[in-house]
């Protein structure tokens, strides 16, 4: 996981785990093998979140997005 993540503290992660288990949108296995280790999936209602929203939304940055960063270098660029 923390390959595709990146970098990311040890307490980010489980504060961010701990988020999705609570929100029903990941589920977490304990494996008994050795070494322990657990294993997470998204659940049906994660599933929805990615294929849905979330899905339009990264599209949305795909059609949009140079668009976005021109106007923040714009706000950033101008005085307040």
């Amino acid at each position: 996981m923390r390959a595709t993540i990146g970098p990311v503290s040890d307490k980010a992660l489980t504060e961010a785990l701990q988020r999705l288990l609570a929100n029903g949108l990941i589920a977490r296995e304990r494996r008994r093998t050795a070494p322990p280790h657990v294993e997470y999936a998204l659940t049906a209602l994660g599933s929805s979140l990615m294929n849905g929203p979330m899905r339009a939304l990264a599209d949305w940055i795909v059609e949009h997005g140079d668009e976005l960063l021109a106007a923040q270098e714009s706000a950033v660029s101008q005085p307040a």
